[in-house]
């Protein structure tokens, strides 16, 4: 675990501090332990989740690029009209 060098400070309401503070005791921690591991699990998550959509679009089958037919008579026809 690196040094802890940055401090924030966060306001909470009342409720959220509680549930806060009963997660905190129930894993025998700190509250400042507990926003850590809230934060790491966070943004784990989210990285996780653009990574699995990154894969997804690197595995999407690929396709050559179709040029339309061009039919010039046909076009001719239709500006003519």
């Amino acid at each position: 675990m690196s040094a802890l060098e940055r401090r924030m400070q966060v306001l909470l309401d009342q409720d959220r501090y509680r549930r806060l503070e009963a997660e905190a005791q129930r894993r025998n921690q700190s509250v400042g332990a507990t926003v850590r591991d809230a934060i790491d699990l966070l943004l784990d998550s989210d990285a996780a989740r653009r990574l699995g959509a990154r894969k997804a679009l690197l595995d999407l089958p690929t396709r050559e690029a179709v040029e339309p037919e061009f039919d010039k008579e046909a076009l001719l026809a239709a500006a003519v009209q």
